[in-house]
């Protein structure tokens, strides 16, 4: 039978797809670079701050902006994470929680028109006491301009469910 990473197979020439990287399958130490980076734009990271209700004139106004940051407008740091946020909890597909967000680190502005890429490493990983079904993830996320140069970083703790555990299974995803 013909097997793919991303599809389990379930029957003659059926696959289901699978949703993220299981956890009893990560081990410290496990890079995972998040495909695709993003694009960002100073006009939807003005857009994204709007409907998130922050009006904070360096957040909306094109002159006071580019003032700022030192001629040229930054991306919103929230929305950087933001972003990297939703790239690594598609990764670790079975999250359960967000437990903690930990050394957060803004090493260089992003700026219009910038391609940031993530990557996670895998510092620990442990079987949650109180919950034997899931699990807790320590994560390094790290944000790198297509240049090399890292623009953000940070650790956070993910509370996951295990390898066929949870709502996911009962539903019928692998």
């Amino acid at each position: 039978m013909i097997t793919h990473l991303s599809h389990i197979a379930i029957g003659n020439s059926e696959f289901v797809e699978t949703l993220g990287l299981e956890f009893d399958d990560l081990e410290p130490g496990l890079v995972i670079e998040h495909r695709p980076g993003f694009l960002f734009s100073w006009d939807e990271a003005r857009y994204r701050a709007a409907i998130a209700g922050d009006h904070a004139p360096v957040l909306m106004d094109p002159a006071v902006a580019a003032q700022a940051g030192g001629g040229q407008a930054e991306i919103s740091q929230t929305w950087i994470v933001a972003a990297f946020a939703a790239t690594t909890t598609r990764a670790f597909g079975r999250v359960v929680a967000n437990l903690a967000w930990e050394n957060v680190v803004f090493a260089n502005p992003v700026r219009d028109g910038d391609m940031v890429f993530a990557e996670s490493r895998i510092l620990d990983k442990r079987v949650s006491k109180s919950r034997p079904d899931q699990g807790i993830l320590h994560i390094a996320t790290r944000g790198l301009v297509r240049g090399g140069h890292e623009v953000c970083r940070y650790e956070r703790k993910l509370l996951v469910y295990r390898t066929a555990q949870g709502p996911h299974k009962a539903a019928g995803y692998v």
